[in-house]
């Protein structure tokens, strides 16, 4: 049987491994340009076709995982002089399907980011600390943890597997802004666990940020390369709004909450509490001191008395500027000789500042109402504001003044 005139009859392509066999599946011929043995080929053509009832060509694919090899084969039945046979054509796709796999694990890893960016994106509004859980998703890490430096303080954002709620803590500043990049250290306060360092940079203002991520099987940052400007972006962002947002809400002068914070307070939060403390502040002689020794002065006057308000601030009590001399404290959840030993607070913090200061002596008259249960806020407003003239009237009659005197 004239093999060759088979192959140059049906096979339009020269290129690749030509096998005949006949019915049985028996090699009859092979050009043997691979290396793949004839028992071989016998066992993937009994496994992917019936040679013995094959009516049209038919195409298929061979995986040869032992020699690292990838195939495609068409097998059609011919005849030849009176003979009916099986012409097979085998080429080596080892080379497409390496780089179809390449392309598919970049398309995996392309379309993991996407998701990822998605992800964050959906975070976006939140704080910055709000990236943690997408990041536990995603990196399939045991824990991670976020720290803001600010000053001599910062900020612990951490999250672990298995819980919901990210714990954040207010502690001294660390050395943990000194790490570089890809390296592994031990925390300070978070056991004998070795954290990988993954971003460590500073963003607005000189705020310092960090994150570090936990886990056994972790040796690198390498599978979390193409989320790093994502994940960099994304505090960096939530630190601007952060500092927008703080810019918005605070006294530039006195780092006390501003007017406008105080309103939105006043309308939105105060009136859903049953347990008030208003602390109407007044400073008095500031006109005098802007003009005997002028607004530099006055406005460390000011300053004074924005860091006694500071120095007993809390979780339910909040320092105001309202603007010029005006000054207040809003306290809540807090029983009346609570608001009491407040206001005593201070008092001897601004006595403290007074005393540590050979500057203009801060001299301030203070109203506090408290309201219980059922009060109408406005009614409280206007006695705070009443008893703080009346004490303004006290302090300046104490010193032999005129009770009208600026």
């Amino acid at each position: 049987m004239n093999y060759e005139k088979i192959i140059n009859d049906f096979v339009k392509e020269g290129a690749g491994e030509f096998i005949i066999t006949d019915r049985q599946g028996t090699v009859l011929f092979r050009n043997r340009v691979e290396g793949f043995t004839d028992e071989q080929w016998m066992a993937w053509a009994a496994f992917n076709i019936d040679t013995q009832t094959i009516d049209h060509e038919e195409d298929w694919e061979i995986s040869d995982r032992s020699g690292g090899n990838y195939y495609n084969a068409k097998s059609l039945p011919v005849s030849c002089d009176g003979e009916e046979v099986i012409l097979h054509h085998v080429y080596n796709t080892s080379q497409y399907a390496t780089l179809l796999r390449d392309v598919s694990g970049y398309l995996k890893d392309w379309r993991d980011l996407s998701a990822f960016q998605t992800a964050m994106l959906e975070k976006l509004s939140g704080n910055y600390e709000s990236c943690l859980p997408v990041v536990l998703k995603y990196f399939k890490v045991s824990s991670a943890v976020m720290y803001i430096g600010r000053d001599r303080k910062m900020e612990r954002h951490l999250l672990s597997k298995g819980t919901k709620t990210i714990e954040s803590t207010r502690i001294d500043r660390e050395d943990v802004f000194d790490t570089p990049k890809g390296e592994f250290r031990k925390l300070p306060g978070m056991g004998d666990e070795a954290y990988l360092c993954y971003i460590c940079d500073s963003a607005i203002h000189g705020t310092d940020y960090a994150l570090y991520l936990y886990s056994e099987e972790l040796e690198s940052d390498d599978d979390f390369s193409m989320h790093y400007n994502v994940i960099k972006l994304f505090i960096e962002n939530g630190l601007l709004r952060e500092q927008i947002t703080y810019e918005s809400e605070h006294d530039k002068l006195t780092s006390l909450y501003n007017k406008g914070k105080y309103m939105s307070m006043l309308s939105d939060f105060m009136p859903k509490k049953n347990r008030v403390a208003i602390y109407n502040m007044d400073v008095n002689y500031l006109k005098r001191t802007n003009d005997t020794l002028g607004h530099e002065a006055g406005d460390a006057l000011l300053v004074k008395a924005g860091k006694s308000l500071l120095a007993v601030e809390r979780d339910n009590v909040r320092g105001f500027r309202m603007g010029g001399d005006e000054f207040m404290l809003l306290g809540w959840d807090l029983e009346e000789d609570e608001a009491i030993a407040v206001k005593k607070e201070w008092e001897e913090a601004l006595k403290k500042l007074n005393e540590n200061d050979s500057g203009v002596e801060c001299i301030i008259a203070c109203g506090l109402a408290y309201g219980k249960g059922d009060f109408d806020l406005k009614e409280l407003l206007k006695k705070a504001d009443d008893l703080m003239y009346e004490n303004k009237v006290a302090i300046k009659l104490s010193r032999g003044e005129d009770p009208n005197s600026r």
